[in-house]
Formats: C-alpha cells, structure tokens, sequence
C-alpha cells in the first residue's frame, strides 16, 4: 500500500478523508470525519495484516492531542477525577507526587476524558464504545497528563501498561481491526465541570461510518442473571454486576485481560435479584459469556458459545450460577468487588508512592484480629515488599488472628480473591504450620507500580482439615514472595486482595 490521501465525501453536510500507509508490515488507514451538526472531528484507524505479510508485533498505538497547558489546565477522565494543572511527573508544594498513572481510566465504564479551560472551552475524547480495545472491559490504561508546557491528551488504541501485553499478528494470518470511531469533541459552558457534563451527553452508535471493516449491522444479547448461594440455594441481590462477551480462552487466545484480536462488548451496572441485562450493538459472531458481581466472589463463565446475528436479539432467558462456598462463614476480610479500594489508602489509590508509606504505618507488619480490627484502617490496600537489613527489598508476612469455639466438621476453606498482582509469588499457612503449596503463575499487571486498584482478578482456595485448627486462638499467615521487579531496591511489587473469608463447615 501506498502512502496517499483520499477525499472520500465532500459535502455541506459531510466531510472525510482517508490518508494511508503500510507501518509495521501492517496497511494503516485513518479517518478524520466532519458532520455539521457535531462540534468536533471523528477519528478511526484500520489496522490490516494480510496473511502474506511478515510477522508483526506492536504494543502501543495512540492518539495524542498536545494542547497548550495555558489556557487548557483542567484535566478530567471520570466524574470525580479531575484536578487543574497535573504533570507528567512532579512533586507539589504538599511534597505529593502526582503523575501521569494518577490519571489513567478504566474501560469498563468510560466513555470521556480530556481538557478544559478554566473559562469552559473543552477538548474531549468521547468514547461511546471501547469494542476495539485489547483487553475490553478487563482494560486500564493512560488518559492524560501534562509537560512542561503542554497538556497531552492521549487516547490508547492499543496499550501495554497494565499487563495487556503486545498485539503479534503472524505471517499467514489475515487480521484486520478497526479502532473507533470516536469523538474529538470541542465544546463551550459556563465552567470546566459543565463542558465535561455536556461531552458526557453525547451518544451513539454512528450511522456515517462508511470504512471498510466497520459493521454497521449488528445484533444484541438479552438475558438474566442469578448467581446463587449453594449453601441455601437462594438468589444473591446483585449490585454494579458486569457481563462481557469475550472469546474462549486457547492457544491462540488468551485470558481476556490480553484478548486483541478481536472485539468485545459487556454491559455493567447490573443491580437486584435475577436482573435483567441487555449487550447491544454487537457485532455478529460466537462468544464466551463471562459475568461478575459486586458482593458475590467469582468470575462465572457460561458453559455453552453464545453467536449473535445481525439485527436479531439472542435472548438466553436466566443463566443460573453458583457462587463456590463450602460451609458458613466464619470470617471475611473486604468487599469482593475486584479492587482494593475499600482498604487504607484505597479511597486514593492513584497517588504515587504509597508503597513507601507502609513500613512506617505498619513497622510490624499487618496484624489482623476479626472481630477487633478494622479492614479501612488496619489492612493496607497493597500487601507491599520493605528494605530488608541487606538494603535489598523483601515481603514480610500478614497474619489474621481469630477465635474458634470449636473445630469444623469437616473441609474449611480460605477463599483469596487477588484485585492485582506485581512478581509476587503466594502461599498461606495456618498456627505456624507447614506453608501451603506456592502459587506463582501470576500475570504481572503493574498495578503497583503503576497506581492502579484493580488488575488481574484471581480466586485462589487454601484447604484445611479439621485437625489443623485448635478451639481458641488461631492465626492464618499470608506470605508474599517477592519473586521479580526491575532491581532488587525495588519496593513497587507486590499483592492486592480484593477479599478473603474463611469457610468452615459445622460452625
């Protein structure tokens, strides 16, 4: 493919040129589109790798707008981040440091992020739909930040920074995708706030899109979702639950997290008992159905594909799940829902350097006693590595005192749901005991070290027999091993739990 660029309409109504190239052993097209009756341009990419062409491997593509940080000094990605004037990398008058992972965005719920003045004339990157992105509603990545003198607006078609890992289309694959389109949006209001507002009201799905690749015809998928408890067979009430539809996992795909070959498409904000949730505007194909919810630990994979058509609704009536639990429970630490936050220091996670805050806010260690203990206060959201008397960096253990009157039954089981991990190796043992078997096959998502709250999700089970408990005190110990990082001075690895409980047959 040539390098050229193509006027493909011209109108009163309707402007949009195609320039392209051949990058990367891959054919580039980009598309900028004016309508009149939208303030702003439409931005997509196609990407396309014919089956004759070499390997290729890439993992980073993005679209930055470099504004001028005067007058443009108010940045915002969510609701309720937003902050006027952040760098790419400082430190303030408070001595905080504040930098460019501070603002990045989750695309499970995002759809805007960008500039304003503080007069309220904006620069938006409206987002309807993140279909295209690797790791789809598993995804967190760069947003904005700023320079010298420069606000950078970036949006990330393609992005590596949480463990996403690199897209590597092969020779004899044919692999196409097209990124967008989304909005370049330019507004005026009375202030920085309400131009955000009104970028937020933007809709879709675009009817103009005329790019090859680009399906217009589409379906969507209805259903409702129950999880249950199996103890009682009840119905749990369900609060901000997800359903994604993603591909199977294979040798030639892996977990969704890493997933970009092809689309994806979820629904969130799921709430009640059995709700009813509805994906529209997919794209026709077969999928895996996945979903999760706030308060009930697990991730639930349906057992059958699932294949949507264009312009019908696959209605899968209930889809019954049953969450894991083998008896009641004796104890819980957290809130399962995926992240962190609800520990100390998780209400602002996206702060750099809290991991250095932990030797002195717990010089022991953590210490938890259930019944006594308060998870917001006395559990750090990042179970972190400390210097050790050599100088290089190590985990030190976390126990969880309880109180037994007597032992189970039978089986218990500690429930570990893991929000991230960065080279952290995990193992648990109980009352000084023998350490379980390890597990290491972590993904690393940079969580840590890269201000995030919620990476890679696991849910890891620990058994114990009835003997191995006493009546009385008991003690749990998580271990952390610190097993990589860039140097051995590195103190920016380590776990985040999402939850943990303690089920115990009997009691």
């Amino acid at each position: 493919m040539q390098k050229r660029s193509t006027i493909i309409k011209n109108t009163n109504d309707h402007v949009e040129i195609a320039f392209t190239d051949n990058v990367l052993n891959m054919d580039w097209e980009v598309r900028y589109t004016m309508l009149n009756d939208t303030k702003g341009v439409y931005f997509s990419l196609k990407l396309d790798h014919k089956a004759n062409y070499p390997d290729t491997q890439f993992s980073e593509i993005r679209l930055i707008l470099r504004l001028k940080s005067n007058p443009f000094s108010w940045l915002q990605v969510e609701d309720d981040v937003g902050l006027m004037g952040p760098k790419e990398a400082c430190k303030v008058k408070t001595g905080e440091v504040i930098h460019k992972y501070d603002w990045s965005i989750d695309a499970l719920k995002h759809d805007v992020h960008g500039f304003a003045t503080k007069n309220g004339l904006g620069c938006w990157f409206v987002t309807p739909s993140m279909e295209w992105k690797n790791g789809g509603a598993y995804n967190r990545d760069l947003a904005c930040h700023q320079g010298e003198n420069d606000s950078l607006q970036i949006m990330c078609m393609a992005g590596s920074h949480y463990g996403a890992g690199d897209e590597y289309p092969k020779r004899g694959e044919n692999w196409s995708k097209v990124y967008g389109p989304y909005l370049i949006y330019l507004n005026k209001a009375g202030s920085p706030q309400a131009s955000w507002r009104d970028a937020k009201a933007q809709k879709w799905p675009y009817s103009f899109v005329s790019q090859p690749g680009y399906v217009k015809q589409r379906g969507s998928v209805t259903g409702k979702l129950t999880i249950k408890n199996p103890l009682n067979n009840s119905a749990f009430r369900l609060e901000d639950a997800v359903v994604t539809l993603v591909q199977p996992e294979s040798n030639r795909e892996s977990i969704p997290n890493q997933q970009w070959r092809h689309y994806s498409f979820w629904t969130h904000s799921i709430s009640g008992v059995s709700p009813n949730f509805s994906i529209n505007n997919v794209i026709p194909g077969t999928y895996q159905l996945r979903a999760w919810s706030k308060g009930v630990v697990g991730e639930f994979i349906l057992n059958k594909s699932i294949t949507v058509t264009a312009g019908r609704t696959t209605n899968l009536g209930e889809i019954v799940f049953t969450e894991k639990r083998v008896g009641p429970i004796s104890w819980e630490i957290g809130i399962p829902d995926r992240t962190a936050k609800e520990f100390k220091h998780g209400d602002h996670f996206n702060q750099w350097g809290l991991p250095y805050k932990f030797p002195k806010e717990f010089p022991n260690g953590v210490n938890y006693i259930i019944g006594k203990s308060n998870y917001s206060r006395d559990w750090n959201y990042c179970h972190v590595s400390v210097p050790g008397r050599d100088g290089k960096y190590q985990s030190i253990p976390w126990n969880i005192y309880f109180n037994l009157r007597k032992k189970p039954t039978g089986t218990s089981v500690l429930r570990v749901s893991v929000a991230a991990n960065s080279s952290t190796a995990f193992s648990v043992s109980i009352s000084g005991g023998k350490n379980s078997a390890e597990v290491s096959n972590f993904k690393d998502d940079a969580c840590v070290r890269r201000d995030g709250i919620r990476g890679f999700y696991r849910e890891l089970e620990f058994k114990f027999g009835p003997n191995d408990f006493k009546i009385g005190e008991n003690k749990i110990t998580l271990h952390a091993r610190k097993t990589g990082g860039y140097t051995n001075n590195y103190q920016f690895d380590g776990i985040m739990y999402d939850h943990i409980r303690l089920e115990t047959p009997g009691l």
